[in-house]
Order: C-alpha cells, then structure tokens, then sequence
C-alpha cells in the first residue's frame, strides 16, 4: 500500500493532546461520543483507528475490536499503545487490526454490533455511500457513530487557514460538513445529532473553554452522527 496522507505526521500527532488547548478539545469531543456509543453486542469495526486515542477506551469498555487505519505508520503506534494497556486490563479482548482503506474493503466486512469512527470520513471520499454501505453491516440493533470537524465554524476556518498556509497539511485534503449536511445524509434512518466544541481555537485556557462550551452558543465545532438499525 502505498504512503498514506498520516504516515507523516503519525510521530507527533499525538503531541496535540499534550496541549491545553487539545487537552480541552479532546475532552469535550470524547465526552460526546463516549455517550453517544451504546453497542448492543461485543463485536465493533473503529473506522481510522489512529494512533488508538479511542481503540483503548473501545477495549475498556468490553468491545472485541476490528481497527481499521490506511496509515501503517499510525497503526503501528496504536499497536504499542494497546499491546502496554492489554497487559494491565484484566480479560481484556484481542483487537484485530487491519491495515487497509475502508473504501476498499467494504465487501469484505462481516457483520458488527457497533461501528465506530472519530475524525476519520472527513478524508473519506464520498462519506454517504460509504456510511450506507456500512450500515448493512450491522447487526440489528446495532449502531454506528462518527465524530467529524464542523463545517461552518470556527474549527473549519481554522483548519482551513492551516491548509492555506501550508499546502502539504493533512487539512488541504479535508472535507468539512456542517451538522445540516450530515443529517440530510440518507443512510437509512434518521441521524441522531450531538454538538460540542462551542469554543474557538484562539481561546486562552481550559477554564475559558469549558465555560464557553457550558452556554452551547454560535456553530458547533464538532458534530457526532448517530444511526441506530431497527
């Protein structure tokens, strides 16, 4: 497979979380899609697993996970990461990983209770015929989450200045939705919609941020997409 757009910041790509400013982000965007995601049975495909920011949680939580990541480099991190946790989480189930683009591998995918995925189908071409595609595949009963940037926000313009001055970032191939977008999706049913991120990326500290993020005012920075199977 040839280099993927995150082989090359995969080594300090987990350096953003160790920020205040990516500390408080990661924070509120977990918080909504940790209670967002509700699989009724063990087995759940991560769709661009990273580094294993949300893997590990996925482990915790009791889930055998099929993680699946086109960057090698990045999945070779995650890798480490769940390696150290599973050998101090007590019966904790093996993650099968898999080095592959989810577009490509659609029709080999088998049947799962949950489908996770964070960040990941802003670089996903065509993110509804995909999600479609996927949502076959689950089990009744089962749900699918995403958790994407918002278009229309705060976020994107930033993201968006970050790809204008420099054309090599990872952000110059996104694609940001707005939460209107992702509800207009047909996937099957309709989505549930959850929003956070109501700070910008300019504010001064934690304490700001999460005041900010209290009162929900202006465009959500991140949205979580949630379809449930009947």
């Amino acid at each position: 497979m040839k280099e993927a757009l995150f082989d090359h910041v995969a080594a300090h790509y987990d350096s953003w979380y160790g920020t205040e400013l990516g500390s408080v982000s990661d924070q509120v965007e977990r918080h909504l899609a940790q209670s967002m995601f509700k699989a009724p049975g063990p087995r759940v495909l991560e769709i661009g697993c990273g580094t294993g920011q949300y893997t590990g949680w996925l482990v915790q939580e009791g889930y055998e996970v099929t993680a699946v990541d086109i960057s090698a480099e990045m999945m070779a991190l995650a890798q480490t990461k769940l390696a150290a946790l599973a050998e101090n989480t007590a019966n904790a189930k093996p993650v099968h990983w898999r080095h592959a683009d989810i577009t490509e591998i659609l029709d080999q995918l088998v049947f799962y209770d949950g489908i996770f995925s964070m960040t990941a189908f802003e670089f996903i071409p065509e993110p509804e015929k995909v999600l479609q595609k996927l949502f076959s595949h689950l089990k009744p009963g089962g749900c699918m989450v995403i958790g994407l940037i918002a278009g229309r926000s705060a976020w994107s313009e930033y993201y968006a200045e970050a790809a204008r001055s420099n054309p090599a970032s990872v952000f110059a191939r996104a694609a940001l939705y707005s939460k209107e977008e992702i509800s207009s999706w047909q996937i099957g049913v309709p989505a549930e919609i959850g929003e956070c991120l109501f700070f910008p990326p300019k504010v001064q500290t934690t304490a700001e941020a999460l005041a900010m993020e209290e009162k929900k005012e202006g465009n959500p920075g991140f949205v979580v997409a949630k379809w449930v199977k009947d």
